[in-house]
């Protein structure tokens, strides 16, 4: 149960709705800041945006509960319960891309991936604050640390899904700041790249897909939350590992089409 911000009477916002709120409305405006430099329509990226986080949120919370059956078959119901807590990364992302990829194609002038682009710089931003909400209600909660060991110092006194408080580590917190650097790289990049004029179309999603991914899976041997594991790794890592090669693959297939395109004398797309 995530612990509650604000209440009147039976209503009540818990901590966890609220940062997810907050990192979905920060993001949006990012997004918005970025569409307007890319002059893209507000009636484009506003649906594609809406339709991200309608088929992210849905798609994200039915993968989080797949993860974690071994709980949610004994309480089916708390599946719709959204607020408390408890969001997949990795399918929310697919749901999301989905979603703002169908409404990309409006898009005459531009291909879909280049609408992509301006939801990559806002993408770690939500997740940051996904991470800090997962933090409030005890999801994706650290191993347990003792005396002794080599991170003890990390340890923060936190409770797993089931109440239980032990000194664990500060997996959220991780996230949480791995997402935030994140950001900042992006932005980083965006305007290094403006000066450059030479990233292809994409570049800026698959870096964030490759590079959050390739932390998402470090974080992920600090874990304790039950997922199923497969010849002995939890399948949450194997999907971040999935999608570090699939980021740096496509990056990789975008360098080597720039370099062909500059060898026939036509700049890449930006």
């Amino acid at each position: 149960m995530s612990p509650i911000l604000v209440q009147w009477g039976n209503w009540s916002i818990s901590v966890y709705a609220a940062c997810l709120s907050l990192g979905l409305f920060l993001a949006l405006m990012v997004v918005g800041l970025e569409a307007r430099a890319c002059h893209i329509r507000s009636a484009v990226w506003l649906d594609a945006a809406l339709a991200a986080l309608t088929l992210g949120v849905v798609a994200a919370r039915l993968g989080y509960a797949a993860l974690n059956w071994t709980y949610f078959q004994q309480h089916p119901l708390e599946i719709l319960e959204v607020w408390e807590g408890g969001l997949s990364w990795h399918a929310g992302l697919i749901g999301g891309s989905i979603g703002a990829w169908l409404i990309a194609h409006r898009l005459s002038d531009r291909r879909p991936i280049e609408l992509l682009d301006t939801f990559a710089l806002a993408l770690p931003i939500g997740l940051a604050f996904g991470w800090l909400g997962s933090y409030f209600s005890a999801a994706a909660y650290g191993r347990e640390l003792y005396p002794g060991d080599a991170f003890f110092w990390l340890a923060v006194d936190q409770p797993d899904l089931y109440g239980l408080v032990n000194p664990r580590w500060p997996t959220q917190l991780m996230g949480a700041a791995w997402s935030g650097l994140l950001a900042v790289g992006l932005l980083l990049t965006r305007r290094y790249s403006a000066r450059r004029h030479d990233w292809p179309a994409g570049t800026r999603f698959w870096l964030c897909l490759a590079v959050y991914s390739l932390g998402a899976f470090a974080i992920g041997f600090t874990r304790a939350d039950d997922v199923p594991l497969l010849s002995g790794w939890r399948v949450d890592q194997l999907f971040d590992a999935v999608l570090v090669i699939a980021g740096l693959s496509q990056l990789l297939r975008g360098s080597i089409s720039a370099r062909r395109k500059d060898a026939h004398g036509r700049l890449p797309a930006a």
